[in-house]
């Protein structure tokens, strides 16, 4: 059964009859009411009335296909936006496009609602409808991927900038991929590769950010936040979208060039654990550290107990925030 159309025709949050809804998109009043039932199973709330019909409890800022693609030409963007409102992962779905054969550069793939969608080492991340940031875009990479080290980093400064145009301030990063405000998680960046590391490969960049907040968020085993936590006057999703995809173009453009160096000195001004104790979490081993700042690279400096120092990778390890008890 697809809900879509009857989610669009209820987001603003308004009561509307089940006669209205029925013309509307050309169904019966039985075939509504039937509809309204499973609404619950996309994760949202409703209200019945008598002779005023149905309502969503809160109201949905759904994404517009027709205003992304026009915001991306105004900034003369390679890029085509997709919207599907219900997808296992958005970088799944693009790493699928890419293994069937289908050229795929210049895709940006945005999701009303992920039901497996993926973080870093394979931990989940939720994003329910209407109320996330989820969206990946596909990009060719000619320098290879081993030039691709510090581009996460890189794209998490692309991110705090876009959300401090719109006054959303204090966005720290978390080496080497999160977003966080207010000590809580925000969102995450995720890259996959694919083709040859020396010469020219596909990248997929998926972004995910908490745009709303959600009573699944007060589930999770770590401190989350939102942007509705932050500032109540938030673009519309569809804003924040393009502007979003556009600046992470624009730095993958600038990176295929320069690398992480241009965005080095943003990136550590914003590192939120600069100077903490952690660990560095391998295979069966965990080290206690105090964390630097990133190199031209974008890899970690730690200092050990013994006060030496080294620069660790991404791909090698895990690092997490040491409590004192």
């Amino acid at each position: 059964m697809n809900l879509y159309p009857l989610i669009k025709a209820l987001s603003d949050g308004k009561f509307h009859s089940g006669t209205e809804l029925g013309e509307l998109l050309g169904v019966s009043r039985t075939a509504i009411w039937k509809q309204v039932q499973q609404l619950s199973s996309w994760g949202l709330n409703y209200s019945t009335e008598k002779n005023a019909g149905y309502a969503l409890q809160q109201p949905l800022s759904l994404l517009d296909l027709q205003q992304i693609n026009q915001l991306l030409k105004r900034h003369a963007s390679q890029l085509q936006a997709e919207v599907v409102p219900q997808v296992d992962s958005t970088n799944t779905e693009l790493s699928r496009r890419i293994a069937s054969g289908q050229l795929v550069h210049g895709t940006l793939l945005l999701a009303e609602m992920q039901t497996g969608g993926r973080g870093r080492r394979g931990r989940n991340w939720q994003s329910p409808l209407g109320s996330s940031i989820s969206l990946s875009i596909c990009w060719q990479f000619d320098a290879g991927a081993n030039a691709l080290q510090g581009l996460s980093l890189a794209i998490g400064v692309a991110v705090r900038r876009v959300l401090a145009n719109y006054g959303l301030a204090n966005i720290g990063l978390k080496w080497p991929n999160d977003i966080y405000a207010q000590n809580a998680k925000l969102g995450g960046i995720l890259i996959e590769v694919f083709g040859d590391f020396a010469g020219p490969c596909q990248l997929v960049i998926g972004l995910g950010l908490n745009y709303q907040r959600t009573d699944l968020m007060n589930e999770l085993d770590q401190p989350v936040t939102s942007l509705s936590d932050l500032n109540a006057q938030l673009p519309s999703r569809s804003q924040l979208c393009s502007d979003l995809a556009f600046a992470i173009e624009q730095v993958v453009t600038v990176f295929s060039e320069s690398g992480f160096k241009p965005f080095k000195a943003e990136w550590n001004a914003a590192h939120i654990w600069q100077g903490q104790k952690a660990v560095i979490i391998a295979v069966n081993d965990e080290t206690p550290v105090r964390l630097g700042g990133v190199n031209d690279l974008g890899e970690l400096e730690v200092t050990d107990t013994d006060g030496s120092r080294r620069f660790i990778n991404a791909g090698e390890v895990s690092v997490r925030v040491k409590r004192d008890s």
